[in-house]
């Protein structure tokens, strides 16, 4: 999938930005003990929401391979890799791939890969294998996406059929958050972002949400519709999830994950 366009010239910025941004927290990221224990809050809730999909390398169960969208250091992937069979972690930064890779070699990750690549330059991607993974997993980056529409299609490109996508990230401090269902528009889709945007009364922290950024978090409203009527996903749950407290603040998180139709 390309971007063209405007699109292009925002995603290419943002792009960019976030790339400067993380190159330069790389070297210093795993001393940070908020983004340590964020990355062990994601590991739990993704065990408690779909640990019953995953397999252990050392049962009879079906193999399990991961796509982690947004990696950064392999954080989780040095938890997750002993639950299933293999996992590929996928980021923009340089420089957390660096710090990943050099993670692989030196602790000997022998199921875990780490690569450099923007999803939606279909030449970087083209590293990956089209339907090869069992499910999609991204922890706090989809807030960081000039157009989530467009990650998120791309990505469905490297699930399988039958496989799970699963996002986890801030909730929109809104009363809107705690809606069971709701369908509308695209058109309606940019408009409830921009008011989450306008209306949002929390700001993230610095230690919670990296200055460059999109988003302040997402509804359960908008993430149902987004997974049902945008990614054409079945058996859709969107709920809370561990809140993080960071900097003595508690900021509301959500997961959402949903199959892609066989």
């Amino acid at each position: 999938m390309e971007i063209k366009g405007k699109d292009s010239s925002a995603h290419t910025t943002l792009l960019k930005a976030n790339q400067d941004h993380f190159d330069e927290q790389a070297t210093k990221w795993d001393d940070d003990p908020e983004y340590v224990k964020v990355s062990r809050t994601s590991y739990a809730t993704i065990m408690h929401h779909l640990g019953r999909f995953l397999s252990s390398r050392d049962d009879d169960h079906p193999p399990t391979n991961i796509l982690n969208f947004g990696c950064g250091t392999g954080l989780l992937e040095d938890q997750l890799r002993y639950n299933v069979t293999s996992i590929t972690g996928i980021d923009i930064s340089d420089g957390m791939i660096l710090r990943m890779n050099t993670k692989i070699q030196a602790e000997s990750w022998m199921n875990v890969t780490a690569l450099q690549m923007d999803i939606l330059d279909e030449a970087q991607a083209s590293l990956l294998p089209v339907q090869g993974f069992d499910m999609i997993i991204s922890c706090y980056t989809f807030h960081h996406l000039q157009d989530v529409t467009a990650v998120g299609g791309a990505l469905l490109k490297y699930l399988k059929p039958g496989g799970y996508l699963c996002i986890i990230d801030f909730a929109a401090a809104s009363t809107e958050n705690n809606d069971v269902h709701y369908h509308h528009t695209q058109h309606d889709h940019q408009q409830e972002q921009d008011e989450q945007q306008q209306t949002l009364g929390m700001k993230l922290s610095e230690a919670a949400k990296a200055s460059i950024g999109s988003h302040d978090g997402f509804s359960k409203r908008f993430l149902i519709d987004y997974y049902q009527s945008v990614l054409d996903l079945q058996n859709v749950t969107v709920e809370d999830a561990t809140p993080l407290n960071c900097d003595g603040i508690e900021y509301p998180t959500v997961i959402a994950y949903g199959q892609k139709k066989k």
